[in-house]
């Protein structure tokens, strides 16, 4: 908190880019879309499945939770790419948020040792948000190697 206030006790604040802001906003209306597609999707098809077999019940599902672990896991590992190598940026120029970079609101410019700080914790965020996709698709095919036993 003392890091914030310093920066804006300095006055540096780094302006909102608009574009930025609004491609930022389409994101999250596309995405909002494709998961609310992918939602009524996902009832028809197992609507579909009623009245099947029980082995091609039980093959559907196990297919369809490898797709979605590995659907899963392939954004948040290039998302948690993303903010290791961010994070190293803003560690190396000792300045948040990195220079060059773009904000979708005003931002308090850290320096220093606040802002390699907001680095590291990127950075380890980073390899948490990693390290728990790589286990949750293990987990996935140790359960449907489980189910197999």
């Amino acid at each position: 908190m003392g890091s914030r206030c310093e920066a804006a006790a300095m006055g540096e604040v780094q302006p909102a880019d608009p574009a930025t802001r609004r491609r930022a906003l389409i994101a999250v209306a596309v995405i909002a879309m494709v998961g609310w597609g992918l939602y009524f999707g996902l009832e028809q098809w197992l609507a579909g499945l009623r009245g099947s077999s029980l082995g091609h019940v039980r093959h559907s599902l196990e297919r369809a939770l490898i797709w979605s672990s590995w659907a899963t896991f392939l954004p948040i590992t290039v998302l948690a790419a993303f903010m290791w190598r961010y994070g190293a940026r803003v560690f190396r120029a000792e300045r948040f948020p990195a220079p060059g970079s773009k904000v979708v609101r005003d931002t308090p410019v850290l320096h220093g040792k606040p802002a390699r700080r907001r680095g590291t914790a990127l950075q380890v965020l980073a390899a948490g948000l990693a390290l728990l996709s790589a286990g949750a698709l293990i987990a996935v095919y140790r359960l449907i190697a489980r189910l197999h036993a």
